[in-house]
């Protein structure tokens, strides 16, 4: 599909800018594998047992990163 984009209005722009979008998004967005899945089970359910177990993202990031990210 060839498109002119000079000749299309801001709306038809908009428009096409979205469809672009959304199409990309789609591709990247890969389903999980049934491994990942059953890992991501098993770990909400941890979580959902003791949800203070865990450390906050700030407390990984002061720990870890030392100010790298």
């Amino acid at each position: 599909m060839s498109v002119d984009i000079e000749l299309l209005s801001t709306e038809e722009k908009i428009q096409l800018a979205e469809k672009l979008w959304n199409d990309i998004e789609k591709e990247r967005a890969a389903p999980l594998s049934p491994a990942q899945h059953q890992l991501l089970q098993e770990r909400l359910t941890i979580h959902s047992k003791n949800p203070t177990a865990g450390k906050s993202w700030q407390e990984v990031k002061a720990k870890y990163f030392k100010g790298d990210v």
